[in-house]
């Protein structure tokens, strides 16, 4: 693949603030339309590539660059050996980086670095040398899909709270469904860094890639169709459930089928990966190459974290408490005006309390997604 300026043979290297390719050595700038591959005519169907396998998860790290990685772009870890030179299939499209590898440092900095729960020592971290832009490949899908769902849900009777169960059937037809072709990389993941905005979609051309990683799909087309069910069926369910006239409504049991619709479009997603170690466990953050778009969340200062939790919701029972009692014996005599009142703070006190728990549980949730043990593993639950 040609990827020499035209001018002084300097390398060439794709710059997503300016979606141009430029030379490192004169300035020259060149669109990656107008940049010919000499070889084209002889693999139009393929491109070459470098493959870089990682002895710890087991990754296999595509690069058009000759640069050889010292650590994985998935996992962090210093385990990267040069495999083979291969010639990989053509996408349809790629979507190019159009957020810089400073805006996205950037962008990790504003959602978390003034937060003093996050260590010091993982605030360092974040340096252009911890970041790696990879392009992720997704089929995008149109499909017909079909589901019958049993539910519960909790209904107000009088004083008492009864269960009750529901039943939805229903048959819908999707359009551009994003599906991501890797298996190394967690569905909940790539769900997380959605959307990607289709119509900037370019016709694939081996020179975005300068610069970049790139990771070519591993799916097969029945894993394909068992990945865009559980893709449906998330979309499909959410509706469902807010269509139900009951509270904590949960889905109890679900058939679902779906058709692919057309040939699945292949296409190169971008995306930014800061990896790093801290406490002898890597963690992996990304940002959408595309909007910018943070997923993921930074280790916290566990100690601290329980401490204030742990105060603030004693706190907030002794306050409750003390409100409860006044209430019940009226020990200073209040109005029905002032009973009131305090009944509502109690209910906001309560609801406070409830938030601040489903928070805490969220942050481990996350924390958990973004150790890379968690994120990126090859048995996923649609390959059961």
């Amino acid at each position: 693949m040609a990827v020499l300026c035209s001018n002084c043979s300097g390398k060439l290297i794709f710059n997503p603030a300016t979606q141009k390719l430029e030379c490192a050595n004169c300035g020259s700038f060149f669109s990656p339309e107008d940049v010919r591959d000499l070889n084209a005519d002889l693999h139009s169907k393929y491109y070459d590539t470098r493959v870089y396998i990682c002895g710890h998860c087991g990754a296999e790290v595509v690069t058009s660059d000759s640069e050889a990685s010292t650590f994985c772009v998935y996992c962090g870890n210093p385990a990267i050996v040069f495999s083979r030179i291969s010639k990989e299939y053509k996408p349809d499209g790629i979507i190019p980086f159009q957020v810089t590898k400073e805006d996205a440092i950037r962008y990790v900095k504003l959602r978390f670095l003034k937060n003093p729960m996050v260590p010091k020592e993982v605030k360092e971290k974040l340096t252009p040398g911890n970041i790696r832009g990879i392009y992720v490949p997704y089929w995008i899908i149109n499909a017909a899909f079909s589901e019958t769902d049993m539910l519960s849900g909790e209904v107000k009777n009088g004083k008492r709270t009864e269960k009750r169960w529901y039943a939805r059937a229903g048959e819908v037809k999707l359009k551009n469904v994003p599906v991501d072709g890797s298996k190394i990389l967690n569905d909940d993941i790539s769900m997380k860094l959605e959307p990607f905005y289709l119509e900037d979609t370019k016709v694939f051309d081996e020179d975005y890639l300068n610069g970049f990683y790139s990771n070519t799909s591993d799916t097969s087309y029945n894993e394909l169709r068992t990945s865009a069910a559980e893709r449906c069926h998330k979309l499909y369910a959410g509706d469902v459930v807010k269509d139900i006239p009951a509270k904590n409504v949960k889905i109890e049991d679900s058939i679902y089928w779906v058709d692919i619709q057309d040939d699945p479009i292949y296409i190169m997603m971008p995306v930014w990966f800061f990896t790093f170690k801290y406490d002898g466990k890597p963690y992996t953050i990304l940002i959408n190459g595309q909007t910018g778009k943070v997923v993921g969340t930074m280790p916290w200062k566990q100690k601290s974290l329980y401490m204030i939790t742990g105060g603030l919701t004693v706190l907030t029972l002794a306050v409750m408490s003390l409100l409860f009692v006044a209430l019940k014996y009226n020990f200073f005599g209040l109005s029905t005006f002032y009973n009131h009142a305090i009944i509502g703070l109690m209910s906001f006190a309560s609801f406070v309390l409830t938030r601040g728990i489903t928070g805490i549980v969220r942050i481990f949730k996350n924390l958990k997604l973004t150790q890379s043990e968690d994120i990126f593993k090859y048995v996923k639950k649609r390959q059961e």
